[in-house]
């Protein structure tokens, strides 16, 4: 897992310039992009600052490209599962029509 380059593209895609992100956590573009291009773990304490400054949660970033939401248990739940979940349910409905047609 790369956070850094995790941050970047989501940074990117949002259209946000490093020079912004620096200044929402207030140092230069150029001590952001060190921090950026480091090959070494980021402390948490930067990542949710970063992770403010872009809008983003942390669990976003972290696990990008996926995209992670709360549901109403308040549990982290993946996007995508929460669709494979709606196409299982879907087909357990179709076999229960399929199974009652059968037996009669």
């Amino acid at each position: 897992m790369d956070i850094q380059k995790n941050i970047e593209e989501i940074r990117k895609n949002k259209g946000i310039k490093q020079s912004v992100v620096a200044d929402k956590l207030g140092i230069s573009q150029s001590a952001y992009s060190n921090y950026i291009s480091r090959n070494s773990d980021m402390k948490f304490s930067l990542l949710e600052k970063i992770a403010d400054a872009i809008g983003e949660p942390v669990v976003n970033i972290v696990t990008y490209p996926d995209v992670y939401i709360k549901n109403t248990e308040r549990k982290t739940v993946c996007l995508e599962c929460i669709e494979k979940d709606k196409t299982i349910q879907h087909l357990n409905q179709y076999i229960e029509i399929l199974e009652k047609k059968i037996k009669k």
